[in-house]
């Protein structure tokens, strides 16, 4: 059982976090359980990486990346605390999680989609260099919401890694 779960009641909890991600917010901290320990940290097709904060150390969230291996693309998902919104971190992280996936896995297509009305994880995308490919959309998991969406891709050479 991963000991550090607890931290992430900070944005699994938070219904204003989980607006726009196909999930629901967790009733209780120990919800993560569930999924939490399947994770394999040696995958070569899905890594997650916890994200803390440079300075005094608390943890901001979780960075994902999913290699849709049919596409050869790698698809970002990320979830950060509610309070440490646009600070930077997303970008940061994602690109040096996008950049990891290159050098080790030979990583070359990235892929992000976000509600259309998530103006904040746009630019997150256009920050990382992500560019609109084509519109979409996407309903959360419960079926509660289905919302217009932008997909942004990116693609790296391999003289950049």
């Amino acid at each position: 059982m991963p000991e550090d779960y607890k931290v992430m009641t900070a944005w699994d909890m938070d219904e204003r976090v989980y607006k726009y991600l196909l999930g629901s917010a967790c009733k209780s901290p120990e919800e993560p359980l569930a999924w939490l320990p399947k994770k394999d940290p040696t995958s070569k097709i899905n890594i997650l990486m916890l994200v803390s904060d440079k300075e005094d150390g608390h943890a901001v969230g979780i960075y994902a990346l999913n290699h849709d291996v049919d596409r050869d693309v790698w698809t970002l998902s990320y979830v950060n605390r509610y309070d440490d919104w646009g600070k930077g971190y997303t970008v940061e992280g994602m690109n040096a999680l996008m950049m990891h996936a290159a050098k080790v896995y030979g990583a070359r297509t990235f892929e992000g989609e976000c509600a259309k009305e998530n103006i904040g994880s746009r630019r997150v995308m256009e920050k990382l260099g992500m560019v609109y490919d084509h519109s979409s959309s996407y309903t959360k998991n419960d079926g509660s919401a289905t919302f217009e969406s932008d997909v942004f891709l990116l693609t790296i050479q391999k003289e950049i890694v």
